[in-house]
This record gives structure tokens, C-alpha cells and sequence, in this order.
């Protein structure tokens, strides 16, 4: 993790002291930190759920404990501060606070815990807690629990020792029920109960599972731009939380349901991403894990397994008035869209003042790459935060390698280097729009019992098209659509449409027609021409203003 800076005093000699004995080889402090480290007022706080708490083999065995240790060891940059655990028991917390007290010579005490078991005598649940090292922090006040959808929520309030300090209320959460309502709660306890005082400055963190990815839509690849899910949009923009991972993890992109949020100044950030690579099967070694059989399990799990999440963690300072961020702080283009590689990047400002503020944003590249918008305005209310995408194209045969696209935010500038790959991965079939559980993929998987269908919660008019990719440029004279076959009709395509493009840009119109108000297989022919992209476009359907598809291909017909 280079660039990572820490305190003076007590925390430049932990990082001797954690460098000799973590039992695997830890970075080196980096270069400069002394200068950084006498500015003072910073935590490291660290992310985790451990998956300990309901099974009682998996509670009583602690090898993935210590190999979670072992990989925080050999990850963070120095001694962490404060642990946010989530499916942890009392002695799984007390185990962890030991193992990492050895691995770093720091002196780690549970400041917050659950007992023996998950179950409270009133039905709820109580799986969450807080691990401090009391070398670097103390607690203010006392610690404990905070009931939210039947479960309770760990919660501590600490200060780091050095000065000046940082107060920072913390909160390790396991969401029971929905993530909305649940994020905006944990965030009210925190600014009602812990609100800043006596001057000392103060950066809110609340982290744990949330049940649920940072965007709408439940895929595997979150675009960095994606329309966010009600949790997170409540988190980050109406309250000016800061997603970390997001922010300064390695992988914005990848599929989490762990969060470490904070309304701070996020300095650096890091997500265990290699965890998954070193797991070929992951399935298998928790299924091993959870019965008890650590010891057992496959060879390439038992000194690597600790759950099926990786953990995260960040140095916060305290809140500037304003601080901006552009994501990713390095971008991949890995992915087409009909014959164009494509990625996004979205310039970040929290606004941490009682008055609202603006910034302007200006986005540029050399050729190749494009971005869109050149320029944006952020118009960002008091306590709140706003975010400008940036769209950002290349031709799908752009040579490999590293580009820079130039982003400024009002006064700060930011370079984020783009790796253009030799490969790039393009969807079977696109859709002007689609309702989440009925995505375009469903009118390409062979299944007529699924479909696609477009979004209709708010209606989304008609016209409304699915593009099938051939994968190749190759002669088709058809179109072949079958409407859903669940005994609704709604969505029936009725009038319609085809193009072909061969490079996904221009489109020729081939077909049209009216199709019957049926579910029977239907057809339209056109003279054979070279395509790669053929598109079946809806002007008027059955049941209302939308479309749906259980199959559509191209071919022959």
C-alpha cells in the first residue's frame, strides 16, 4: 500500500515494531512518513465480517481467525487502530485482539463484544464488535449496542492519544433487513447521539454488511457510474459518508456487500481484492471452514481462508470543508459496447460546511480515448455530496497500453491513468432498458421461460430495442422472436423494426412489419446482409407503453 502515511511519536515506533514481528513480511513504512505523521489526527481503521457467529464448529475453531490476521499483518501499513467485525463472537473477537497484540507488539482490547452466542433472550441478534489498540487510542464514553431491524449494532466512540487528536464515533454494522432504511438509522444514531464538541475535530465511520452491491442493478461488474442503490446513494450524497473501497480500493468495480463508509478525510484505502484469486474455489474452502474442518479443507485454503468477503481498510483524518475525489484512481478498459470500448470515471466533492458550494469539473484526453461531458457543474448542499460522471470511449482497436485522462475539480487536478487491454469483453445483447429481474441476457439464454423486459416502474416509452452480438460479422437474412410464454402478453412486440450494422455504430433499417397479438413463434425475412449487430426495435406492444422478449436470434429464419 505505498503512499499510506502515519502519526509521529507512538505510531513510528509501532511500525518498527510491527515490521519485526508480524509473522508475514509487512511493507516497509513509506517514504516521507515522518513528515506526513507529525500532522497528527489520523486512524486505521479496518473493515471485516468474519462469518463466525451462527455455527458453533465455526465459532470454536479459529485457523481462518489467524489467517485473517496473518493477511491484515502482512497488508496495513502499521498497527490498526480500531477493527469493525461483523459475525464475530466474544471469543472470536478476544482471539483476534490476542493474535494481532502478538503479530504487532501493540496492546489490542475488545472495546465492544457480543457473548457466547448471537441470540438475545428477546429473539434478537447480536453479532457485531469493536477491537481497539489502546496504545494508539482510548474510548470516550462507554461502548455498546444499538438495536436496528432486531439486530443490535456495535458502537464506540475513541480518540487517538497523539496530537492534535481525532475523535471518530464508530459503528460496526450488520444490516438484518433492508439496507435503506437501515443505512439511514445507523447514520441518525451516530449524528444525534455523537455529534462533534469541545472543538476536537471528529471523522464518523460506520462499516459493515450491508446485504447489498453499491449499484441498483445486482451484476458482477459495477460500472463506476452506475445508478446507485438506495443504501449507498442515502450514505454518500445525502449525508456526505465517504465509501472508501470506492474511493481508494484497488477495484471499485467489483461486487461487495461490506462497506467501510466515513465522513472524513479519506488519505488511503485498500481492499484485500487478491483474496478471491488466491481462492480457486472458495465454495469449498467455507463449506470446510464452516463445518469446523479448517484443517481439512483443500490445500490452497487452509492458510489463506478467512470468509467469503475480503476485508478493507482506510486512514481517516478529520473532515476537510470540502474534499474532492475522482474514482477510479486508476481505470481499465476491458470492456466493449457495440464495437467501442467503453469506461466511466465519476469526480467526487463532499461538502463538509453549513453553506452549499460549487465546483466546476473538467474532464480531457488525447486520442484515442474520448470523455463526455468536457465540463460539468457540481452544486453541492451543505452536508451533503454530488458526483459528475465522465463517460470515456476508444475504438474497439485501440493498441494496448496506458493513457491519461486529465480531470480537474474547481482548483485540484487529477491524472487517472487508463490501461487500454489487449482483450476486451462485449455483451451478448444490449437493451435500451430494462426492469431489474429482467435483464436483455434473458432474451439470449436459450430458455423461453425467462425474458427480458423493458423498464415499466417508471414506464419507459416505447420505442424500445434489444441489439443481439454475433460475435462476428456474418450474413443474416432473419429474425426469429419469441413472445413470453407464461400465459401474459403483456409486452408483445406488435410493430417493429430490424437494423444491421457491422461496427455497432451505423445501423440500417432491413424489416418492418406488425407481428400478431399471440405468443406463437414469429419471423421477419429480409435480404441476407453482412452483420454483426442486429437489432429488433418495438413501436407499439400489447398491454401498455413497454416491450418483452422471452427469445430473440438471428440467423436464417
Amino acid at each position: 500500500m505505498p503512499g499510506i502515511r502515519r502519526r509521529a511519536g507512538a505510531a513510528v515506533a509501532a511500525l518498527a515494531a510491527f515490521a519485526a514481528l508480524s509473522p508475514l513480511t509487512a511493507p516497509a513504512a513509506p517514504a516521507g512518513a515522518a513528515a506526513r505523521a507529525a500532522a497528527g489526527g489520523e486512524l486505521l481503521v479496518v473493515q471485516a465480517n468474519l462469518q463466525e457467529a451462527v455455527r458453533p464448529a465455526d465459532a470454536a475453531e479459529t485457523a481462518d481467525l489467524d489467517n485473517f490476521v496473518d493477511r491484515l499483518t502482512a497488508a496495513a501499513p502499521a498497527p490498526p487502530d480500531a477493527l469493525l467485525l461483523t459475525e464475530v463472537l466474544g471469543p472470536g473477537a478476544r482471539h483476534v485482539a490476542e493474535r494481532l497484540g502478538r503479530a504487532t507488539g501493540q496492546r489490542y482490547r475488545v472495546a465492544v463484544a457480543p457473548g457466547d452466542s448471537p441470540y438475545l433472550p428477546d429473539g434478537a441478534v447480536r453479532e457485531s464488535a469493536i477491537v481497539v489498540n489502546a496504545d494508539t487510542v482510548r474510548t470516550v464514553g462507554t461502548p455498546g449496542f444499538h438495536r436496528v431491524q432486531s439486530e443490535d449494532q456495535a458502537y464506540a466512540v475513541v480518540q487517538t492519544r497523539d496530537r492534535p487528536a481525532l475523535r471518530a464515533p464508530l459503528v460496526s454494522a450488520h444490516v438484518a433487513g433492508s439496507p435503506a432504511p437501515a443505512a439511514e438509522a445507523l447514520a441518525g444514531f451516530l449524528a444525534e447521539r455523537h455529534p462533534p464538541k469541545d472543538g476536537t475535530p471528529q471523522a464518523e465511520v460506520l462499516g459493515g454488511d450491508f446485504r447489498g452491491g453499491r449499484c441498483a442493478e445486482p451484476v458482477a461488474y459495477l460500472a463506476i457510474g452506475c445508478a446507485p442503490a438506495l443504501f449507498w446513494d442515502a450514505l454518500t450524497d445525502g449525508r456526505a459518508y465517504r465509501d472508501t473501497a470506492y474511493e481508494r480500493g484497488a477495484e471499485p468495480w467489483a461486487a461487495y456487500r461490506n462497506y467501510l463508509f466515513a465522513r472524513g478525510d479519506v488519505r488511503d484505502g485498500f481492499t484485500d481484492a487478491a483474496y478471491r484469486r488466491a481462492l480457486p474455489d472458495a465454495a469449498a474452502c467455507k463449506a470446510a471452514f464452516d463445518r469446523g474442518e479448517g484443517a481439512g479443507a483443500p490445500a490452497e485454503c487452509r492458510d489463506t481462508y478467512y470468509a467469503d468477503q475480503p476485508f478493507s481498510f482506510a486512514v481517516l483524518g478529520a473532515p476537510p470543508p470540502a474534499a474532492a475525489a475522482v474514482v477510479p484512481g486508476r481505470a481499465e478498459m476491458s470492456r466493449c459496447e457495440l464495437g467501442e470500448r467503453v469506461g466511466d470515471a465519476v469526480a467526487r466533492v463532499a461538502n463538509y460546511t453549513a453553506e452549499p458550494l460549487t465546483r466546476e469539473v473538467t474532464a480531457a484526453a488525447d486520442a484515442p480515448l474520448s470523455v463526455s461531458p468536457a465540463a460539468a457543474t457540481l452544486r453541492v448542499p451543505a452536508q451533503q455530496a454530488r458526483a459528475a460522471r465522465i463517460s470515456l470511449t476508444a475504438p474497439a482497436g485501440t493498441p494496448p497500453g496506458e493513457y491519461p485522462v486529465r480531470v480537474r475539480v474547481g482548483g485540484e487536478a487529477f491524472t487517472v491513468p487508463v490501461t487500454v487491454t489487449p482483450e476486451c469483453t462485449e455483451p451478448r445483447v444490449y437493451a435500451t432498458s430494462w426492469h431489474s429481474g429482467f435483464e436483455p441476457e434473458r432474451a439470449a439464454d436459450g430458455d423461453p421461460n425467462t425474458f427480458w423486459h423493458s423498464e415499466y416502474v417508471p414506464v419507459t416509452p416505447l420505442p424500445q430495442s434489444l441489439t443481439l452480438n454475433l460475435g462476428e460479422v456474418r450474413p443474416v437474412s432473419g429474425v426469429t422472436y419469441q413472445p413470453r410464454v407464461d400465459g401474459n402478453l403483456n409486452g408483445t412486440i406488435l410493430d417493429y423494426t430490424v437494423y444491421v450494422s457491422a461496427d455497432g455504430r451505423d445501423f440500417t433499417e432491413v424489416a418492418a412489419g406488425t407481428w400478431a397479438r399471440d405468443a406463437r413463434l414469429k419471423t421477419a425475412s429480409f435480404a441476407a446482409a453482412d452483420a454483426r449487430y442486429v437489432r429488433l426495435e418495438a413501436h407499439r406492444a400489447s398491454g401498455g407503453d413497454y416491450a418483452s422478449a422471452a427469445e430473440v436470434t438471428a440467423g436464417a429464419p
